[in-house]
């Protein structure tokens, strides 16, 4: 099947909507912010088109493999599986062998696309924006010309010369041309080749997918508030945690704009000073402060990678910036301190016109960025920012890193999920099997709090604490030097101390390297990616994330390491796991991750 583009959006559908007709849907879902707010959408398109389906979270690749086992082989009467945030980078009919009934239909904001999927398959259809198509069809003709190249190689390999007999003129003008030929062939074949190696040796993210099925709600003229909150939100996370540049971003934030003003004009009840509309979404900027309406002022900008890293405030000298830029503000430390809600009303006021005035001369010159809000009515406010932040502290947090700080991940839910558990190969000391028990929990967790403000605001409670230990363990990192800076990128392993536990999660890792990052780019002298390792003690093995280094704020670079980690693993024959579906993290035996490292470094 071709790749869908946004004007075949609505055929695609049809299609799901007829084939439900026919058989059952089941949709495996990433766990992370933007797949969780894409399944949430898509959910509200089906129900009103009563198809029934399955909804089954997968945190990696041996998920995938145990739900083909487990749901796939056993339900005759599948017709449609639908993949959001996984799938795009592997051919899928490895991972469902003899699934021809199936029609698959790939929502991923991950890149590369393996374009097996694209063209080798018949029953695969692979959503995508219109932001690439030239180059994607280019590479699509460029593939399938390869595979052409390669046929007619294997019917020449068969046909290859029975007769060997030739005459002299055949042998004086014959070989020359067939040579030159062959060169020019061979030439043709290697460009191709290099053109596609290109497009496969890195890792990047490329269109929002809870963007994307926000378009289909629009297509089918169902979009409302609920769904274009979802999109923000899922667009948001990706751009907080890197994965879009400032540009992709800003063409969400144009089209939600407009959507905004759409649903206003549509309102007769137009929010006036006196009467706050009761459940409204605003264009507002954000700062890029951390959960300032829930925090102190002081905290959030400490605890934020942007001020922190600018201001240097792991240094005395960078909490003395800190405060002096709180003075020629007006604000005494004593209100700073205070939690935003319970600061005095007159200097809220003026905290926008006096942040976009004295913040320049600290070297914060792009504080701001637009986004949106939605208010609950007087009652209560939240940013789309605010709301990734509490969404992804409640996927990350493991029940050790919970104990840790003093918090309890007990949860209810009023709906019936399908899981991959197999109580049969349980075992309690098996990673794999471990981990998938709580990341499966907190998949449902966070899921049910995008219909509860208590569960956002508790998520929110827990991402405060989350973030003062990744700040913590950022600061320790810089102020003991324990960086290690390598010709190609800096390497951080993190063994001991009380915190540990908390940094079990690829998301947390990534938080961590996004800190350190922005503090080295600041401060240091070169700009170089973070490998950062952490132990796990009850398994015996690390977990390995790689961070690629962006130039600047709001830019982003792609992430080479994923090629570079599969080769130092086979090369150094280690025990690592690579499931999950970004391709720059494993977990690694502890006793082979040193020699790992060093072939990485050669890689």
């Amino acid at each position: 099947m071709v790749r869908i583009t946004t004007d075949q959006y609505l055929q695609a559908y049809d299609r799901i909507k007829h084939e439900s007709l026919e058989g059952n849907c089941i949709i495996f879902v990433a766990p992370d912010v933007d797949a969780i707010c894409c399944c949430k959408i898509l959910q509200s398109l089906l129900k009103q088109d009563i198809i029934q389906h399955k909804i089954v979270p997968v945190a990696g690749y041996q998920d995938l493999e145990r739900a083909h086992t487990m749901l796939v082989e056993k339900d005759k009467q599948l017709r449609t599986i639908i993949m959001i945030n996984c799938g795009g980078l592997v051919d899928l009919a490895e991972y469902f062998p003899d699934a021809d009934d199936v029609t698959f239909y790939v929502i991923d904001s991950h890149r590369p696309l393996n374009l097996d999927n694209i063209v080798s398959s018949s029953n695969v259809c692979v959503f995508d924006d219109d932001s690439e198509t030239e180059k994607m069809n280019d590479l699509i003709k460029v593939y399938e010309e390869l595979i052409y190249d390669n046929v007619n190689d294997e019917q020449e390999n068969d046909e290859t010369v029975e007769d060997d007999h030739t005459t002299d003129s055949e042998d004086d003008e014959g070989p020359p041309r067939q040579r030159r030929r062959l060169n020019n062939d061979q030439d043709d074949r290697y460009h191709k080749e290099l053109k596609l190696q290109e497009y496969y040796e890195s890792m990047f993210h490329a269109n929002s997918s809870s963007g994307q099925m926000y378009h289909l709600a629009t297509q089918l003229s169902r979009a409302n508030q609920d769904l274009l909150w979802l999109a923000m939100v899922g667009v948001t996370s990706q751009f907080i945690f890197e994965r879009i540049n400032t540009t992709r971003y800003m063409d969400y934030v144009n089209r939600f704009s407009d959507e905004v003003a759409i649903f206003q004009a549509r309102d007769p009840e137009t929010p006036t000073p006196s009467k706050k509309a009761e459940d409204a979404i605003q264009c507002e900027d954000e700062y890029r402060f951390m959960l300032f309406r829930h925090w102190s002022l002081y905290d959030s900008m400490y605890h934020s990678s942007y001020v922190a890293s600018k201001l240097g405030v792991w240094r005395e000298y960078g909490q003395k910036r800190l405060n002096n830029m709180f003075a020629k503000m007006g604000f005494s430390l004593q209100q700073c301190h205070q939690i935003y809600t319970h600061m005095d009303m007159d200097l809220k006021n003026i905290l926008r016109n006096k942040i976009e005035t004295v913040a320049p001369l600290y070297g914060l010159t792009d504080i701001c960025f637009p986004s949106f809000s939605r208010s609950y009515g007087w009652k209560y406010s939240l940013s789309a920012s605010d709301v990734v932040y509490a969404l992804a502290t409640l996927l990350e947090t493991s029940p050790s890193a919970a104990a840790v700080l003093g918090e309890s991940m007990a949860f209810h839910h009023d709906q019936e999920w399908d899981s991959l558990d197999d109580k049969s190969d349980d075992h309690p000391d098996d990673l794999g099997s471990e981990r998938r028990r709580w990341w499966m929990r907190n998949f449902y967790i966070t899921y049910d709090s995008l219909n509860s403000i208590d569960d956002i605001r508790r998520g929110i409670g827990l991402c405060m604490k989350m973030q003062k230990a990744i700040v913590r363990q950022g600061t320790s990192i810089i102020d003991k030097k324990t960086t290690r800076t390598l010709k190609t990128f800096r390497m951080v392993l993190i063994k001991d101390g009380p915190d540990l536990p908390l940094f079990q999660h690829p998301l947390t890792l990534s938080k961590l390297a996004l800190f350190l990052t922005d503090a080295y780019r600041e401060h240091g002298k070169r700009n170089l990616p973070f490998v950062i390792s952490s132990l796990d003690e009850h398994h015996d093995s690390y977990l390995v994330v790689a961070n690629s280094a962006a130039a600047t704020f709001g830019d982003v670079k792609k992430n080479h390491f994923g090629h570079a980690f599969q080769k130092a693993s086979m090369d150094t024959k280690a025990r690592t796991s690579f499931d999950s579906f970004e391709t720059s993290v494993l977990q690694i035996h502890k006793n082979d991750l040193e020699h790992f490292l060093e072939q990485l470094l050669l890689s």
